[in-house]
């Protein structure tokens, strides 16, 4: 045996009992349990979507929250003072919503060593400059009472250990989860995270060369498994039992990015290896710091922190008064748009409890289309438009995947995309193919799968060796066509459909089919259990039009990592053309339209479903599956598309000025333009949910700010129907909030910091820059057009259109919505008969009188109207 070996069993010997006997304990089990359930996930760039970065402390009250992440990282939650002096110096709120954010806080027990007055004067006198939050940094924490040792070793020292450390870990992950975007796999990709890197870091010389002595011979005395390496190096650092959860958070966030990264494979993706990375990366990250500090010879006083106050529990009197001033000016803000927002509600109130529609002013027997489309804030334009084109256009507000929760295997595949929430699991798979012939049958399908097989042909030798140069230097020239165009814009079409190898007119000719649901269980009368949900969830079950349109929705750009945050969240960050077309196509069955109406939904049999996609990007609306459509409903089908075409050019019209977009072809263009930061704005400036008949919200223009939701509670006895509308599509749109307002309020944490410097790594994520930490969030120019800020971050606001006492139900069922509304994550409204009730903080309902003298929502750019609301407590019957 040799020396070193010898020495490194009888370290291990040594130690080996007393992280033993601290596994065995389960303490540190618990802790780890607490500190992983802080975390929250990111999904890859395929499935990107909207994630909440609270989700994990949004069982604590919002201000609570910030005090708790701000003990052992240096994250903010609020806005800055200058920030909210631009706002108020525009008219945004006014001293009578300061007045009323300070009542409201004052109840929750917020104590207030400021009067409006003051705060007035404050905000009158800071720098209203507009702050880029994206480009400064976060200032110094200092009430921050737990650091990483590599924190405390970079304030001794020449080097940034932090950031040396990150880049190790980050290179090592890279690798480990690389997706086959790299040409040399990873040796160790079959084993954990953790017994990867230490495979690995045992012969790794490179964090030596940085200064960082002895760490192989470190590595690999490190025990074998990831929890006894974290007991192993909190017992070499001395770490006070009291201090290992704030400790191990203050590990977490400071790598947030691989975190969330690592929390989603262990909890999210389906991989079966049931291994937890994110305690692995806990244990790697410790590691260096434990290594660090013995390198180094650092002692640190823990003692002195583990006897100070609770470090993560800080109560509501001790936040700094400049913290509540901030926390008062975001609930201004968002009274102020509360008040705009009701204030145009109320205009409709006559309408709010009618339960027929409004009186049609054409002799057609029934309406021409009603059109479904997504939840998503950006349908908010086109629905609008389109219900001005004819009276015998009705749109509803849906999730977009249409209620259908399936996986969904492309031509070839014999799994694919999951075209559901994330919250949810598919029922099925549901298979591409040619709707007229057998998938085994049809020459076409034939035809393309040879396209198919030519063009993974093609990729792969374009990426291989041999290729590298030969292929450019003969190849390189014919590509220059392509290129110009591409760089100029003037290919309008999106290159990204011809990724498979299929051209844009084979692809059209596919779709998903109906084949083989019932050998996977999906019986005929399970299909119409399906179809028969969507229709009552939607509150569509009788007077049926003619062409009942399901509008899914998708983007449009080149060049574009982060591209599945632009598409349908309800669908996994896919498309939404699946869902539309799958949903069309079951209820044209004659068999479902059967077993309907013995359910008591009668289907008219001229009444056809239409699968559709909203380009988001360009504002147009394509139809699909139209061929059968019978020669007497041509004509109808014409005007309707007609007017879809105007209402799009009248949405590109209103959109072009938010995009500095100087002509509707130069709007256009930045959906093929492969150097464009901004295609689009997405879902930025994401302020409300609505969920209600449509005579509460037509007519009345919400600037693509509200998610709007389909619901009537006359139709809704059981209240079946709110409660899955509180607690999935109001969910989810309250991640989507939060994720916007997190990457604004601190992009360095939360968001992704700038496009211009964006890189792929292993196919699943994005660095900035050529290293780093992972990014997580939203990139700068998805929120901020470069003068001012595109995305106002404010809390959701929501307005349900049903008695208070459904509404009570469904809270005191399900405690994560409950913790929400009380906590102050999200802001309730009741429209209940002609009043309407605030939820506050309490659990009480508080009745709102609103002004009709409020600042009108379409003047709020330029006015400093002032405004006031009176309330009185009214308690919960």
């Amino acid at each position: 045996m040799s020396i070193s070996q010898a020495t490194r069993n009888r370290t291990n010997n040594s130690t080996t009992v007393v992280h033993d006997s601290i596994l065995r304990e389960g303490y540190l089990r618990e802790v780890l349990t607490e500190v992983v359930s802080v975390i929250a996930p990111v999904w890859p760039l395929k499935d990107y979507v909207a994630v909440n970065p609270y989700a994990g402390i949004s069982q604590r009250k919002f201000f609570d929250a910030r005090a708790f992440l701000r003990a052992y990282s240096d994250c903010e939650m609020l806005m800055p003072i200058e920030y909210y002096a631009n706002e108020f110096q525009r008219g945004a709120f006014a001293v009578a919503d300061i007045e009323s954010a300070m009542a409201e806080l004052a109840v929750v027990g917020v104590s207030q060593e400021l009067t409006a007055t003051q705060i007035t004067r404050n905000l009158n006198t800071a720098n209203s400059t507009v702050v880029d939050v994206a480009k400064s940094i976060t200032a110094q924490n200092e009430d921050r009472r737990i650091r990483t040792v590599a924190e405390w070793a970079s304030t001794q020292t020449d080097i940034d250990w932090s950031e040396a450390i990150i880049e190790e870990i980050s290179k090592h992950c890279a690798a480990h989860y690389d997706l086959d975007q790299a040409t040399w796999s990873s040796p160790g990709k079959q084993r954990s995270l953790f017994e990867a890197w230490r495979a690995t870091a045992v012969n790794d010389l490179n964090i030596e060369i940085l200064g960082l002595r002895a760490f192989r011979k470190f590595a690999s005395q490190l025990p074998d498994t990831p929890e006894a390496a974290l007991a192993y190096s909190l017992e070499l650092l001395s770490v006070p039992r009291s201090l290992w959860s704030a400790f191990l958070l203050s590990q977490a966030f400071s790598i947030p990015g691989w975190s969330a990264w690592t929390k989603y494979k262990s909890e999210w993706a389906s991989d079966g290896s049931g291994s937890n990375d994110l305690v692995g990366l806990l244990a790697i990250r410790l590691a260096y710091d434990a290594a660090l500090a013995q390198s180094k010879s650092l002692r640190i006083n823990w003692q002195s922190l583990a006897e100070s106050e609770s470090i993560t529990n800080v109560p509501h009197s001790t936040h700094a008064s400049a913290s509540i001033q901030r926390l008062i000016l975001l609930r201004a803000s968002e009274i102020a748009f509360r008040n705009r927002l009701l204030t145009q509600l109320s205009d409709r109130a006559p309408c709010i409890n009618e339960t027929e529609s409004v009186p049609r002013t054409h002799a057609r027997a029934r309406k021409l289309a009603h059109m479904v489309f997504c939840i998503d804030v950006r349908s908010e334009r086109i629905r609008r438009h389109l219900e001005t084109q004819s009276n015998d256009i009705e749109t509803f507000g849906f999730a977009g995947f249409f209620g259908m929760a399936f996986e969904f295997a492309t031509l070839g595949q014999s799994s694919g995309n999951l075209q559901l929430p994330v919250l949810l699991k598919p029922q099925f798979t549901a298979h591409e193919g040619v709707h007229e012939s057998e998938l085994e049958e049809a020459p076409l399908v034939n035809q393309l799968r040879l396209a198919q097989t030519w063009h993974k042909c093609w990729k792969s030798f374009q990426s291989s060796v041999a290729s590298c140069f030969t292929f450019v230097e003969s190849a390189g020239l014919l590509s220059g066509y392509g290129l110009l165009r591409r760089a100029t814009g003037i290919a309008l079409k999106p290159t990204k459909a011809k990724c498979d190898g299929l051209t844009h007119d084979q692809r059209a000719q596919l779709g998903p089919t109906l084949r083989g649901l019932c050998q996977q269980g999906i019986t005929t009368s399970r299909q119409a259990d399906i179809a028969e949900g969507m229709l009552r969830n939607l509150g569509l079950t009788h007077d049926f039009a003619q062409f009942v349109v399901l509008c899914g929705h998708a983007c449009q750009t080149e060049n574009n990592p982060l591209a599945a945050g632009l598409d349908c969240g309800a669908c996994g960050g896919h498309s939404g053309e699946p869902n539309a077309r799958f949903a069309a196509l079951l209820l044209n069955q004659p068999y479902i339209r059967g077993a309907l109406i013995e359910r008591g939904i009668s289907i008219p049999t001229d009444t056809r479903f239409i699968g559709a996609l909203h380009n988001t990007t360009t504002d147009q609306i394509t139809f699909f599956d139209v061929d059968s459509i019978p020669t007497e409903q041509q004509s109808a089908l014409q005007e309707l598309r007609m007017s879809c075409e105007i209402a799009s050019r009248q949405v590109q019209a209103e959109r072009a000025p938010t995009l500095s977009s100087s002509s509707l072809p130069a709007l256009l263009r930045r959906s093929s333009d492969w150097s464009e930061v901004r295609p689009e704005w997405g879902l930025a400036g994401n302020a409300a949910f609505i969920a209600a008949r449509r005579t509460l919200t037509k007519d009345l223009n919400l600037d693509a700010r509200a998610f709007l939701h389909s619901y009537d509670y006359t139709q809704d006895p059981d209240g079946k129907v709110l409660e899955t509308i509180m607690t999935a599509p109001m969910i989810v749109a309250h991640w989507i909030n939060m994720q916007y307002y997190a990457s604004t309020v601190d992009n360095r944490y939360f968001g992704s910091g700038t496009k211009t410097v964006h890189n792929v790594v292993g196919g699943f994520g994005i660095l900035s820059g050529n290293g780093g930490d992972l990014m997580t969030g939203l990139p700068w120019q998805s929120l901020h057009t470069g003068t001012r800020y595109q995305h106002t971050p404010l809390r959701l606001q929501v307005v349900i259109d049903a008695p208070r006492e459904m509404i009570d139900r469904v809270i005191a069922k399900h405690e994560l919505v409950a913790s929400l509304l009380t906590g102050g994550w999200l802001h309730l409204i009741a429209s209940d008969g002609a009043e309407l009730y605030r939820f506050d903080a309490s659990g009480l309902w508080e009745r709102l009188a609103i002004q009709q003298s409020v600042i009108s929502a379409n003047k709020a750019e330029d006015t400093t109207a002032a405004h006031t609301d009176t309330s009185e407590t009214v308690p919960d019957c």
